[in-house]
C-alpha cells in the first residue's frame, strides 16, 4: 500500500464481512424505525395507554441507537474506511427518502400493482426478474402496504434504502480497490458523484438508477479484488434481474489484460466466458420454462428496432451530454497522458453497456446512464487523487 495523503491514515479495501455488516445492520435499523407502529399498537392494546405517545417512546431508542453505537465503538469508526462506509449509509437514506417521496407524491403506485407487474403480466421483464419480485413480496409481507393499513411510503423507503445502501457501499468498495493511493475525501467524492447522478435519474420517475449502478460497481469490485468465483456467483444471481450488467462487466477482464500487456490467463478466460454464458443462457431458460408466451413489446432488441431507437437517442443525446457536463469538465481539467488500471477496468464494460443502452433503451431515461457516468466519475476521482498527492505516490500510467 502506498503512502497516505497528508495526515490521513491509509484507506484499505474493506472485507466482504465488513461490507455485509455495514449493509445489514443499518438496513435492519431502518426497518425497525418504520416498524415501530407495531409494538406501539401491541402496548396500546394491552395497557390501554395512548397509542401515539407509545409510538414515540418506542421509536426514540431505535433513532438514538446508531449514535450510541457510534460513541461506544468510536475507536473503530475512527478508521477512514469505516467513516466512508458510514457516509454511504447516511447518503443512501437521503436518496431513498427522495425515491419514496417521489413515488408516493407523483405516482401513487400501490405495491399490489407493482408486484402484479413483475409476477402476473406477460412482459418479458416479469419473466427474467422473478428473484427481485420474490424478495419484494417478502418485504411487503413483513412491512405491509396500503391494504393492511400501512403506508406505501414506509415500505418503499425501507426497500429503497436496502438497495441504495448496498449500491453506495459497492461504489465505495470499488474506489478503495482502484483509486490507490487515495485519501478518503477522493473516494467519498466518487460516492457523491454516483448519488448526484442517481438523484438526477430519479426525477423522471424511473426507479432503480442506484440499483443499476450498484450491480455494475459490485461486479467490478469483485473483479478488481480478484474474487473470480464470487463474481460468477454474483453474476448468476444478478442475471435474474439485469442480464445486461452481467454481460457488460465481463469485458473488464480483457481490459485488465490489455493494461498489463498480456493475454488473460485460464482463470480469467473461464470467468469471462462464464459471465457471457450466464447473461445469455439464464433469460432463455427462464423464458422457456414460462407457461405463457411472454410479451416482448418492451424488449426492443428482439424486435430488431435497430434504426428508430438509436436515431431517437441521437436527437436526445443533448440531455445525456447536459447531465454529464460536470464529468466532462473534470475529465478535461484533469487530463493526463496514458491509461491507468482504473480506466482499463471500468471503461470497457461501461462502453459495452452504453452501446447496449444506445440500441435498446432510451436516453430520455437518465437512470440507464448512471453506470457509464459513474465509471467516468471514478476515472476523474483517480486523476484528482494523482494531482493531490506527492509525486512519489502517483500510480504508474501506461504510455
Amino acid at each position: 500500500m502506498s503512502a497516505p495523503l497528508g495526515n490521513e491514515t491509509d484507506v484499505t479495501s474493506p472485507s466482504l464481512k465488513t461490507l455485509l455488516t455495514y449493509w445489514l445492520v443499518p438496513s435492519v435499523l431502518v426497518v425497525l424505525w418504520h416498524y415501530g407502529e407495531f409494538p406501539a399498537r401491541v402496548v396500546h392494546a394491552v395497557t390501554g395507554l395512548p397509542w401515539r405517545p407509545m409510538k414515540v417512546i418506542l421509536s426514540a431508542p431505535v433513532a438514538l441507537f446508531p449514535f450510541l453505537a457510534l460513541f461506544y465503538f468510536r475507536k473503530y469508526f475512527a478508521k477512514p474506511t469505516s467513516i466512508g462506509l458510514l457516509v454511504c449509509c447516511g447518503l443512501a437514506l437521503s436518496v431513498a427518502s427522495i425515491e419514496a417521496n417521489y413515488l408516493r407524491a407523483s405516482m401513487q403506485y400501490s405495491l399490489d400493482n407493482e408486484i402484479a407487474y413483475v409476477t402476473k403480466l406477460n412482459l418479458v421483464e416479469g419473466v427474467i426478474r422473478p428473484l427481485v419480485s420474490r424478495i419484494v413480496q417478502g418485504y411487503v409481507w413483513v412491512l405491509g402496504d396500503d391494504n393492511s393499513g400501512r403506508s406505501t411510503y414506509i415500505t418503499h423507503l425501507s426497500l429503497n434504502y436496502m438497495f441504495d445502501s448496498a449500491s453506495f457501499i459497492a461504489a465505495f468498495a470499488l474506489a478503495t480497490v482502484l483509486v490507490r493511493p487515495a485519501a478518503l475525501p477522493i473516494q467519498i467524492l466518487f460516492v457523491l458523484f454516483v448519488a448526484f447522478y442517481a438523484q438526477t435519474a430519479i426525477v423522471p420517475g424511473r426507479m432503480g438508477s442506484v440499483f443499476l449502478a450498484g450491480g455494475f460497481f459490485w461486479q467490478l469490485f469483485l473483479l478488481g479484488s480478484k474474487r473470480y468465483a464470487l463474481m460468477l456467483l454474483s453474476g448468476l444471481v444478478m442475471s435474474f434481474m439485469r442480464t445486461d450488467l452481467v454481460f457488460a462487466t465481463a469485458f473488464a477482464i480483457p481490459g485488465i489484460a490489455w493494461f498489463e500487456r498480456r493475454w488473460p490467463n485460464a482463470v480469467e478466460w473461464l470467468t469471462f466466458a462464464g459471465l457471457i454464458v450466464i447473461s445469455l443462457a439464464v433469460p432463455k431458460i427462464l423464458i422457456a420454462l414460462y407457461p405463457v408466451q411472454p410479451d416482448f413489446s418492451s424488449f426492443l432488441l428482439t424486435h430488431g428496432d435497430y434504426f428508430t431507437k438509436p436515431l431517437g437517442n441521437l436527437s436526445a443525446s443533448r440531455l445525456a451530454v447536459g447531465v454529464a457536463a460536470p464529468i466532462f469538465v473534470l475529465l478535461v481539467l484533469t487530463w493526463t497522458p496514458g491509461v491507468s488500471r482504473t480506466t482499463a477496468i471500468v471503461l470497457p464494460p461501461a462502453v459495452v453497456y452504453l452501446a447496449m443502452v444506445f440500441v435498446i433503451a432510451d436516453f430520455t431515461e437518465p437512470n440507464k446512464l448512471v453506470p457509464i457516468l459513474g465509471a467516468l466519475a471514478l476515472v476523474c476521482c483517480e486523476r484528482l487523487a494523482v494531482r493531490f498527492q506527492p509525486k512519489t505516490c502517483e500510480p504508474k500510467l501506461e504510455s
